[in-house]
């Protein structure tokens, strides 16, 4: 296993523990994380190790950036992600997210199974996709009270991407 790679993993592992611990992923980590993907892949690589870095980057950002706009994702999730695809380019950043949105699913799903909360979720679903104007202010749960610690899921969908074969296909 190269440096880069385990230094990659260590970033992950902390994130993990801030946002198990205090439903967070701090700024104090993610940029210097995306720094170091920057010193990483330049040393490597020189001028073009800078795009490959900064595609990445903008790739890993822009990815769950949809969720994040719509209030499911928190913006140190985000700004992981794009860490990840600083240090390891744009196409694995996006192979990690598509693992990282298929585990996060799954999880999702187990988690609100034992939560006993899969059906009024389902329920609050379809009500964001067909409004109905007579149920307006009748909301049942707190969404944010069943808030899964994502920088698990993108830490297990980037392993996923690194170790196992992609879903998708890139040249």
């Amino acid at each position: 296993m190269d440096v880069k790679l385990v230094v990659l993993i260590s970033i992950l592992a902390v994130a993990c523990f801030t946002d198990l611990r205090q439903q967070k992923v701090y700024n104090w980590l993610t940029f210097p994380a995306m720094a170091l993907g920057f010193v990483f892949n330049t040393a490597a690589h020189s001028w073009p190790g800078l795009g490959i870095s900064l595609a990445g980057l903008v790739v890993g950002g822009l990815v769950f950036f949809p969720a994040f706009w719509m209030e499911g994702m928190g913006a140190g999730d985000i700004k992981l992600m794009a860490a990840v695809g600083a240090f390891m380019g744009w196409k694995f950043a996006l192979n990690a997210a598509v693992d990282t949105a298929i585990i996060g699913g799954i999880l999702a799903v187990v988690f609100l199974l034992i939560k006993g909360e899969l059906r009024n979720t389902l329920k609050r679903m379809v009500r964001i996709i067909f409004p109905d104007r007579s149920l307006r202010g009748n909301s049942e749960v707190n969404a944010y009270s069943y808030a899964l610690p994502y920088a698990v899921v993108i830490s297990l969908g980037t392993v996923a991407a690194r170790f196992f074969p992609s879903f998708i296909a890139l040249p």
